[in-house]
């Protein structure tokens, strides 16, 4: 059987229920399918050290796609693109005017610049109780580790027109580029740089083709691998945009959506 790539995002994808949950039927299709050459990637937005939380209850030979792209597993090892100090500055300043949280990632450390209610950290998908958060005080403390932020995202606490006119001002900056996995958020992401360039360069260092790799993502930030896959798939709860760019859809993440048309596929595996 030719290789195959498959990647999937986590949030609304992979997981259900309380971010945190790999269904048994999942877990079992991935092991399953790695015994004939399948890989699989873990393809989210959430920082290194949070996807490897996952990354352990599948398993080590799961590669990983964080960051949305920033950081990813290659062939010779992890692989890292930097935000930029001036795209930092200028987001801590955007945001401090309405006192907007704001999450900065390193691939292993979390950043956060005003207290954020949980509900709304962990829907913004880069949250886990046992992680913890180290704070930014000033812009002070902020220039001291802005040459190793990857990534980030700003959340709104409610007013979409204060998340709005900050998303305009990074935008209009052309500092950095821009997605989200939600409309209450904004991700902020090196230049020229999400999932799909991650897949495009491991596709290139596998010497495995769009026309054997898979994508699986339901949210705004998964527009850009679903560009790079022949078996593009949108989960059933996709965002509408996102089931309009991929070429296929799936039943949703709480219905074995992954698992499902995998199986389907791979069927005579069975």
């Amino acid at each position: 059987m030719s290789k195959y790539l498959v990647f999937t995002d986590l949030d609304g994808t992979l997981l259900s229920g309380d971010h945190k949950k790999v269904s048994v039927r999942t877990k079992a299709t991935i092991e399953y399918l790695q015994r004939y050459d399948v890989k699989f990637y873990i393809a989210t937005g959430r920082m290194y050290e949070l996807a490897k939380i996952t990354q352990d209850r599948l398993n080590h030979d799961v590669g990983l796609v964080t960051s949305n792209g920033a950081v990813f597993d290659g062939v010779g090892g992890q692989e890292v693109k930097y935000l930029g100090s001036k795209a930092v500055d200028l987001a801590y300043r955007v945001t401090q005017i309405n006192k907007l949280p704001m999450m900065l990632f390193t691939p292993k450390i979390a950043y956060f610049t005003e207290k954020i209610p949980h509900f709304i950290a962990q829907n913004a998908g880069n949250f886990d109780e046992a992680f913890g958060y180290r704070e930014i005080k000033s812009l002070n403390d902020l220039q001291k580790i802005s040459p190793q932020i990857t990534n980030g995202v700003v959340l709104s606490r409610g007013n979409m027109a204060e998340l709005n006119q900050v998303r305009q001002q990074l935008s209009d900056s052309k500092l950095l580029h821009l997605s989200s996995s939600g409309p209450s958020n904004i991700e902020m992401i090196p230049l020229k740089t999400d999932k799909g360039t991650a897949i495009k360069q491991i596709q290139l260092e596998n010497e495995i083709d769009r026309n054997h790799t898979f994508v699986f993502g339901d949210g705004m930030n998964d527009l850009g691998m679903m560009k790079e896959a022949k078996y593009s798939v949108a989960m059933g709860n996709a965002q509408p945009e996102v089931k309009q760019a991929a070429n296929y859809i799936t039943e949703t993440n709480i219905n074995d959506g992954i698992s499902k048309f995998l199986e389907n596929y791979f069927k005579k595996l069975y």
